[in-house]
Formats: structure tokens, C-alpha cells, sequence
């Protein structure tokens, strides 16, 4: 009892809670011990029990809250260049429906669907306002925005035959999934172009469907789109842009082929930290169906499957190689982030959580979706 009221030691008791260095102390997560002189354990983050201090749990907590906030904020970004893709394509439909020779036109010849196709879709609709977005927010990118590291030759080859062999493994899925859905009844479609008829029109077609698209598609998508959101983690800013990249094709078969190209090309964006093996892949594979638009139009009909099994067998074989000594060399990798062992630390899926939930993102997709989904035929 003398000890319990003995004023002295109350007073003392009273110096030590009051004593401003410990409570700093406390507020740099230090915590209170009251079988310690100074009142604290040492600061190590954690209490005697081996769990966290609860504010230091809040701050965590907060901190990935913030960085979800971030990323949906760049997902209503990326949904505002969605809207201009829509705006503008929608106008030039417009435009072109309006005029009946015009739109009769462009149902018949390829020339004029190739360049109507590469002014307002590829350059003025996808490539302009990604670059716009890329401009206007040049402070939220980290290092160049169009990565181009230089790299030996035969590195540069290697990464270009295994992405395509890998393209050729997407092309093989579409097939699978077309095949199994048909068996449901169900049939997945994409529209038919018209066929090449002038020498001139297959000049135009390697142009309009081989060297533009991989040029301005893979500007807007893995230099504008992915350089902005990669910071938040190179696996979700390649899962999430290779969604988007489906996504803009609209129509299902288009959906599934390009999202799994879209993760090879993103891959080896961001393996390479450069875009140019990348554009060299997609102008390859888009090349694919151009030549056996060439060889139909100059051989028949008969000699597109020769050619398009020569052009299959060439890549799986040369592809698949590249791909084994890309693996010997340990260039092939397949987590692309560093461990974050950051307590509370937002997942992948977290992070794609937060992306898709951004209410402009998901309004300028509603209409993709739509497309893709009404590309189901029923048999």
C-alpha cells in the first residue's frame, strides 16, 4: 500500500508517460514496456507478441488503399482513351454511311477498306489519343516513354521467333475454343474482309494490315498504356493492357487471339525493355494472313493452306527453338515483379480489382463487351 500511493513514484510515473522524446518515440512506432527505463521496446515494427502495432497495420492498410485509388484513377484514363477510340470511329462511320457510293465502296474494295481502316482506326482513333493521354500525364511515366534498349542481334532474333511461335500456340486456342463452341451449337465469328484484287491492293494490304497496326497499336498500347500502369507491377500492367488490347477488337475471336497476344508481346516488352521486338511480332503475325491473301490472289484458292501450313511449320519449328535457347540462357523468366513482402501489399489480383473498377473504364467497355459477345452465333 505504501508503495501504491507513495506521491514520489506517482509523480515519477506521471514524468515518465509525460515525457515528450517518448512519446515521439511511440508515434515512430516504438512501443511502450513498462519494465523498461525508457518505457519502449526498441523500434522493430512489431510487439512483444509478434504481432503489428496497430497503427502501423493502418498505415499499411492505408497505403495500399491509396495505391488501389492510383490505379483505378489511370483506369478512368485509359477508359477516356477508350471513348475517343469509340467517338472517333463512330464519326467516320457516320460520315461514311451517310454517303451511299462511299459505303458501297468500302464494302467492295479492299483498298479502300485498308485505308479507310489505317487513317481513322489505327491512326486517328487509337494511336492519336493514346499519345494525347501519354502527353498530358508525362509525369506519371517512369523512364522513356517508348522503350527501345538496344540489344545484341541475334538476342533481338531470338525474342522475335519465340513470340511468334508462341502466336502461333494463341492461333492453335482460337481454333480449339472455335471447334468445342461449335459442338455447343454455338459459333464464334469476326467479319470478313474483302479479297485482294490488283497488285496494287496487296501492296496496300501489307501496308494497312502488317506495318501499321504493329506500329501504331503497339505504340498506344504497350508504350502509352503499359508505361503508365507498370509502375504498379509489370505482370498487372501486362494483364490488364492485354485485356484492353482484346477488348478493342471486338468481335470474340479477335477478343481471345489478341488478349493472348497481347500477353506475349507485353512479355517481351517489358523482358527486352524494349517495344521494338514487340512491333517486329505483331507486324509478322498480322503478315501471316496477308500473305495467304497474296498467294490467293496470285496462285487460287488451293495453294492458302499450303502456304498457311509452310508459314505454321516454319515458325512452330524455328519459334520453338528460340524459345529452348531463350530458356538455356535463363532469359525466360516468368515472375516478373519482385517480392513485395510489404505487409497488406496489394495482390496482382487486387490491382486488375482495382483497374476494371474504374467507372469510365467500365463505361467506354460496356460496348466491347456487347461486341464480343454478340459475335456468339447460334448454329
Amino acid at each position: 500500500m505504501n508503495n501504491f500511493n507513495n506521491s514520489n513514484n506517482f509523480n515519477g510515473y506521471n514524468n515518465n508517460y509525460n515525457n515528450s522524446n517518448n512519446f515521439n518515440n511511440y508515434n515512430k512506432f516504438n512501443y511502450y514496456n513498462p519494465n523498461n527505463g525508457g518505457g519502449y521496446y526498441p523500434n522493430n515494427g512489431f510487439t512483444p507478441n509478434g504481432g503489428q502495432d496497430y497503427r502501423q497495420e493502418l498505415y499499411y492498410k492505408q497505403q495500399a488503399k491509396a495505391q488501389r485509388k492510383e490505379i483505378r484513377s489511370l483506369g478512368n484514363i485509359i477508359g477516356c482513351c477508350l471513348f475517343l477510340f469509340l467517338a472517333v470511329q463512330l464519326a467516320a462511320s457516320l460520315a461514311l454511311s451517310s454517303n451511299s457510293a462511299l459505303y458501297q465502296k468500302y464494302q467492295s474494295s479492299s483498298v479502300f477498306q485498308d485505308c479507310f481502316g489505317t487513317i481513322f482506326v489505327e491512326f486517328l482513333a487509337l494511336a492519336v489519343p493514346f499519345g494525347l493521354m501519354a502527353l498530358i500525364n508525362k509525369k506519371r511515366y517512369i523512364g522513356s516513354l517508348v522503350p527501345a534498349k538496344q540489344m545484341p542481334a541475334a538476342d533481338f532474333c531470338l525474342w522475335v521467333g519465340a513470340g511468334m511461335a508462341c502466336c502461333i500456340g494463341a492461333d492453335y486456342v482460337v481454333g480449339v475454343l472455335s471447334a468445342l463452341s461449335q459442338t455447343t451449337g454455338y459459333e464464334l465469328t469476326q467479319p470478313d474482309s474483302p479479297d485482294i484484287t490488283s497488285v496494287f491492293g496487296c501492296l496496300v494490304a501489307v501496308v494497312a494490315t502488317a506495318i501499321v497496326p504493329a506500329i501504331c497499336e503497339e505504340f498506344a498500347l504497350r508504350c502509352c498504356a503499359l508505361g503508365i500502369v507498370k509502375k504498379y507491377g509489370k505482370a498487372f500492367g501486362v494483364v490488364a493492357v492485354s485485356i484492353v488490347f482484346g477488348l478493342i477488337h471486338g468481335n470474340i475471336i479477335q477478343f481471345i487471339f489478341a488478349t493472348l497476344v497481347g500477353l506475349i508481346l507485353g512479355y517481351v516488352t517489358v523482358r527486352t525493355n524494349s517495344v521494338v521486338p514487340a512491333m517486329f511480332i505483331h507486324g509478322l503475325n498480322n503478315g501471316m494472313s496477308v500473305v495467304c491473301s497474296i498467294v490467293q490472289y496470285a496462285i487460287g484458292e488451293n495453294a492458302v493452306d499450303v502456304a498457311n501450313y509452310a508459314l505454321f511449320g516454319f515458325w512452330l519449328v524455328a519459334g520453338g527453338i528460340c524459345i529452348v535457347i531463350l530458356a538455356v540462357k535463363k532469359q525466360i523468366v516468368f515472375k516478373l515483379d519482385a517480392q513485395d513482402n510489404t505487409p497488406y501489399a496489394n495482390t496482382t489480383a487486387q490491382k486488375l480489382g482495382a483497374f476494371f473498377s474504374s467507372p469510365v473504364l467500365i463505361l467506354s467497355a460496356l460496348y466491347f463487351v456487347v461486341s464480343v459477345i454478340t459475335s456468339i452465333k447460334k448454329v
